[in-house]
């Protein structure tokens, strides 16, 4: 979903966050915040197992809100839902700056660091990476932060590898976890969405990826990528509803979202038994798209379940709808795929 201009905070464009009251930068503000939080960071990383990792959500004055341990993903990609939502993974229900779904976070299977991928849901103020940069997503390896309405969320990996992160002055510390000291200086390890020149990149000619996410080029043309098809199993007396959408490149490396809501959600279909804002839709393989549940109240299942647990996410491929609620989602893809 394309940021409006109404998203950004007032008197300031969408791309930038707002000077603090003493003129400090954005980067200044979150390295005092660190700074105050970082005590409880050292403790609460050390009493996780090597391997996973821990996020935790602090106030702008440094303060723990909320935490939770993300265990090493596996096969599908780890899960984690931010906003005020209570069944948000990462509930934060006193910042009212906070959308009720406002940010997915994502980690994803494979050797060595974890590397995340994340996704703003379309909350009003956005996502902030550690240079105040307003990002539509993003994605980092092993350690980060990001920033929304009046919280920092901190992410850094647990066991020893987390201590030694955290250790030294709080400037050491923050430059290891953002790649920036207080005052900007330093390359920013976080990537947006969307490419950027000195940011996407390891070497001269060598792209940053995670999690099978390359940084989206605005310039290159979207490439056709199937029909996303939604439709009720439980048809009402108008006769069966069905949606379709025309899928392209693009709309999957930004995440499309499915739900009620017809101004946030790219595929919008009606019924209470579909959440305001339900699922994400991502790409993962040529011949497979990942359904995420967003804190949904009826879930997101495999093909036939309508009942049971939801599931944090599912891949679907032609042959393995996704059940959202009683609503089936189907995928038909192109023929010819080159994966973006």
């Amino acid at each position: 979903m394309a940021l409006k201009p109404d998203d950004s905070a007032e008197g300031h464009r969408p791309g930038e966050a707002s000077p603090g009251r003493d003129g400090s930068t954005p980067t200044q503000q979150l390295a005092s915040c660190f700074g105050r939080a970082r005590p409880v960071l050292q403790a609460l990383v050390a009493g996780v197992d090597s391997g996973d990792a821990l996020v935790v959500a602090t106030d702008r004055k440094g303060f723990p809100v909320a935490q939770r341990v993300l265990r090493r993903p596996r096969d599908l990609p780890r899960a984690l839902v931010i906003g005020r939502h209570n069944r948000c993974a990462l509930s934060i229900p006193n910042d009212n700056r906070v959308s009720l779904r406002h940010v997915l976070l994502t980690a994803w299977p494979g050797d060595g660091p974890i590397r995340y991928r994340g996704y703003d849901l379309g909350g009003r103020a956005g996502v902030l990476l550690a240079d105040g940069k307003r990002v539509p997503g993003f994605s980092f390896q092993s350690q980060g932060l990001i920033s929304l309405g009046r919280t920092v969320v901190f992410v850094a990996p647990g066991g020893p590898t987390g201590v030694a992160l955290l250790e030294g002055g709080d400037d050491v510390a923050f430059r290891n976890l953002t790649g920036l000291d207080p005052t900007g200086n330093g390359v920013r390890l976080a990537m947006s969405a969307t490419s950027e020149p000195g940011v996407a990149h390891l070497g001269a000619d060598e792209p940053r990826e995670y999690g099978g996410y390359r940084g989206l080029d605005l310039e290159a043309r979207p490439q056709p990528r199937g029909v996303l098809r939604l439709r009720s199993t439980k048809p009402s007396g108008r006769g069966e509803e069905v949606r379709e959408l025309d899928l392209d490149s693009r709309q999957l490396q930004r995440g499309l979202l499915i739900g009620r809501y017809s101004d946030r959600c790219s595929l919008a279909g009606h019924g209470r038994n579909l959440s305001r804002v339900h699922a994400l839709v991502t790409e993962e393989a040529p011949r497979s798209l990942l359904v995420y549940d967003l804190a949904s109240t009826n879930g997101v299942r495999p093909a036939g379940m309508t009942e049971g647990p939801s599931h944090a996410v599912v891949r679907l491929t032609e042959d393995s709808p996704v059940m959202l609620g009683h609503f089936e989602l189907a995928w038909v893809p192109n023929r010819a795929v080159k994966l973006h």
